[in-house]
């Protein structure tokens, strides 16, 4: 029977005045679970992988899901604060906004509606799937132990709801603002919080009124409407200063002069870049009044394409706007590993309070396995992969990480078991296995 090693109790036990007692620990147990589970994570399967099912009623599980009182904002809270907190160091903390799309089948869906999949979609092919579109909010964390590239840890969330299906509407840009605020309010005074995000959400809902410790680093729009800020004794008979050419214009203008910058990238070696940096110019219709400066990138090779970038933070110097925005990949892998490793699409519900909390049990077991591993999993047996022609292998990825979580779930439940039951869970975990399907 899989249980709650005393490791895990550690990580979950902070989470316990966000639950009722008897809610939270089926709330830990599906979390351990969901990490063991072989097959499709659906509710019924990730119950069965407990061990429990013969002997206690189902239903509970989904109480977690569909009844119970309890939301993540609260868990999230607990999470940076306290979890996170040893992973952080320093008074800056990067944060990513992004969205995606979790594939979804049914009419009654609650958040379900028909969106671009930029995952299976190309420059020429637009692609269109049904399902849930997330808006989420990660921590970037880099491990001691894989310092070559950053992990994102998914920390808040929100489902986008299109106005036709009769749920509260708010734009991606406006969830992703709150989202920011909420954890601009977490955090201590001397805590810098800087959200990395695409071209999508630099704009005015994200932009405009930042309090002064929240930063945005992200693509300008090649065509927004550049102006020098406002003198004081000017402001009276101005309502924006005087108008600066376009992004666009600035990288092309053979009078701004660039300077060559050798960037050090994160596994290695140097990328020759000519940058123009702009400080102290203002963009009105989106930050208002607020200066920023723009960091205007050109690969000489012709290798990577021009980057147009923007940063709320003067004191930032172009290598460090041009690494910071280089983390904002992270997400896409936390992603690609949340649908591939961790059953995202899996659940199979359709309520509006069971959606919000169930697929979103993915990133949070995802968060926790890397905060699992980087405290206690790197210190205990590893999981073998037997791949002997792959020799060439960075370093720890996710997928190591929750292999050894899994390792070390069905070792301690062997290990732990009396010795005239052992047999009878070697017999359950066969058929277990044997059981599992894609």
């Amino acid at each position: 029977m899989l249980k709650v090693t005393t490791p895990l109790l550690v990580l979950l036990a902070p989470f316990a005045p966000c639950f009722h007692e008897p809610v939270h620990d089926t709330f830990c147990l599906m979390v351990v679970a969901w990490a063991a589970c072989l097959g499709r994570r659906t509710i019924s399967r990730v119950w069965q992988t407990t061990g429990r099912a013969d002997t206690e009623d189902h239903s509970k599980a989904y109480r977690v899901f569909n009844q119970a009182a309890w939301n993540w904002d609260c868990l999230a809270e607990i999470f940076l604060l306290r979890l996170l907190a040893d992973l952080l160091p320093g008074t800056r903390l990067w944060l990513v906004l992004d969205d995606t799309l979790c594939h979804k089948r049914g009419a009654k869906v609650a958040f379900g509606g028909v969106f671009l999949d930029a995952v299976l979609s190309s420059k020429k092919h637009k692609c269109f799937r049904y399902g849930v579109n997330w808006v989420t909010l990660g921590v970037v964390v880099v491990l001691p132990f894989r310092p070559d590239r950053p992990f994102c840890i998914n920390l808040l969330w929100r489902a986008y709801s299109k106005k036709v299906n009769g749920l509260p509407h708010q734009t991606k840009t406006r969830l992703a603002r709150e989202m920011l605020d909420l954890v601009a309010s977490w955090l201590p005074e001397d805590k810098a919080a800087y959200a990395l995000a695409d071209s999508f959400y630099v704009g005015r809902q994200l932009l405009h009124s930042l309090p002064d410790r929240v930063h945005v680093i992200g693509p300008i729009h090649p065509k927004a409407n550049l102006s020098r800020p406002l003198e004081p004794t000017a402001a009276r008979r101005r309502k924006v200063g005087e108008t600066l050419p376009k992004p666009t214009e600035l990288l092309n203008d053979p009078e701004c002069r660039g300077e060559e910058l050798l960037l050090p990238l994160p596994k290695g070696g140097r990328k020759r870049l000519v940058v123009k940096v702009v400080k102290g110019v203002c963009w009105y219709p989106a930050a208002g009044p607020r200066r920023v400066q723009l960091v205007l990138v050109r690969d000489p090779d012709g290798v990577w394409r021009d980057e147009l970038l923007l940063s709320t933070d003067l004191s930032l110097s172009a290598q460090e706007v041009i690494l910071a925005y280089l983390k904002r990949w992270s997400v896409e892998v936390a992603y690609e590993d949340s649908k591939q490793m961790l059953g995202l699409h899996d659940p199979m519900v359709w309520s509006q309070r069971a959606v919000q909390r169930a697929h979103p049990l993915a990133w949070f077991v995802g968060g926790l396995t890397v905060v699992w591993y980087a405290r206690y999993g790197q210190y205990e047996e590893q999981a073998q992969w037997q791949r002997p022609w792959y020799n060439t292998k960075p370093g720890i990825t996710f997928a190591d990480m929750l292999a050894t979580l899994r390792l070390h779930l069905w070792r301690s439940a062997l290990e732990d078991a009396p010795a005239g039951e052992r047999n009878a869970m070697l017999e359950w975990l066969l058929h277990y296995v044997a059981t599992a399907t894609d």
